[in-house]
């Protein structure tokens, strides 16, 4: 690479790295944290559930905002947002141990703002890109993984040591190392022409009316979502039924997360070759394939296999799915495109969740496994057929 696009991709890879320690924190730490303040593990479940509906509904009308012409850069609409996850942390820091129902709500207004920003942060990065600048997404990206694989071994280590109660101090001092990351990234708001104004409508059905065929796509996205996240939520329960441990299970979890770095470093060139449709349709099927794997293996070392899908699966998807919706979208509705993608992971959280536990107890893993493939399949079939028609959208 050059050195001006060294300089954006690292830059803009330092966001990416810090913000995936704030959400793997908040999120995969949540359960030890709070169940140590007090709560159940049904309440921690309720808490987990509202936090991503509230995130749901608010992500369409932030993302309209974020793209009419008089709102602030989405630079600056993250930092206000880290502003609000660091004042609640902190708070989390002077109330653990004193009050656990505010414990949860602070945890929860953070799983909330967390969630908020990841449309953000990658459109960020379109956004920087459509510019000018010379970013890399996918080598930036890849640090996303990289800090996700770092923050998941550290804080385990860290909350063996010092206990669960680590945890809000620890997620303060993420907030502050994402806060000072958006600080560095130079970045101004562009003012395109086309930048919707604040007559024009920003609802999910104005935007279904202009890109029929890319909602319906979204569709499909959350049912290979709900794939993911019943294989992803649960492999504790798979492992075990496998013959593991939960030391095989972190094996697992540290070779997919490995793994799906390769395709996110290789991406670049990899659109060289074929547009980012072509390859987020192919991610799909690697999706489904997995699930169809992790049905039919039957003993730990071929799950392990069974995490080679992983590269072009979820770590395809990861990068695609953002060029993807940046290409199809009109340059005053990229942000939407964004946070409705983003929105269909969110909801595959919500179904799969509450899904997958019921799943096991009347079916067993395979049941819940069977499902998955189910929805894998199905999910790739309408991204395959819709997204072919992608220029067709506008």
């Amino acid at each position: 690479m050059k050195t001006s696009s060294v300089k954006w991709t690292l830059s803009y890879a330092a966001i990416q790295f810090s913000f995936w320690f704030v959400y793997g924190t908040a999120l995969s730490y949540a359960s030890p944290y709070l169940l140590t303040c007090g709560l159940s593990n049904t309440a921690i479940g309720l808490i987990s559930a509202v936090a991503c509906t509230l995130s749901v509904l608010i992500q369409p009308a932030l993302a309209a905002y974020a793209d009419q012409k008089e709102s602030p850069s989405i630079r600056i609409l993250l930092i206000l947002m880290s502003l609000l996850m660091l004042f609640a942390s902190g708070l989390l820091v002077f109330f653990t141990g004193k009050n656990a129902l505010l414990c949860g709500a602070l945890l929860g207004i953070i799983i909330v703002v967390i969630q908020l920003g990841l449309p953000l942060v990658n459109a960020l990065a379109t956004e920087s890109m459509n510019a000018g600048m010379p970013l890399n997404f996918g080598i930036a990206r890849a640090f996303g993984s990289i800090g996700y694989a770092i923050m998941s071994y550290s804080m385990g280590q860290l909350i063996a040591r010092k206990g669960a109660e680590i945890h809000p101090t620890a997620l303060t001092l993420f907030i502050l190392f994402f806060l000072l990351s958006l600080f560095l990234f130079q970045f101004r708001k562009i003012r395109f022409d086309g930048r919707q104004t604040k007559t024009e409508s920003g609802t999910f059905s104005a935007f279904v009316r202009r890109y029929p065929v890319f909602s319906i796509m979204l569709g499909g996205c959350i049912l290979i979502y709900v794939s993911h996240v019943l294989i992803n939520n649960y492999v504790y329960q798979i492992v075990v039924a496998k013959g593991g441990t939960s030391e095989h299970m972190g094996i697992v979890m540290a070779s997919a997360g490995l793994l799906e770095m390769i395709t996110m470093f290789l991406f670049p060139w990899m659109l060289r070759w074929r547009k980012s449709g072509f390859w987020f349709r192919i991610s799909g099927v690697f999706f489904a394939l997995k699930a169809l794997g992790t049905l039919l293996v039957g003993s730990i070392p071929a799950l392990y296999l069974v995490q080679l899908f992983q590269p072009m699966g979820w770590g395809l998807l990861t990068v695609s799915s953002v060029y993807y919706a940046n290409e199809v979208m009109q340059e005053s509705d990229r942000i939407k495109g964004q946070a409705y993608m983003t929105m269909t992971l969110t909801t595959a959280t919500i179904f799969g969740s509450l899904a997958g536990g019921w799943l096991i107890d009347a079916a067993g893993v395979n049941g819940m496994l069977t499902a998955a493939v189910i929805c894998g399949t199905a999910g790739t079939a309408i991204v395959w057929m819709e997204s072919i028609r992608t220029k067709y959208c506008r």
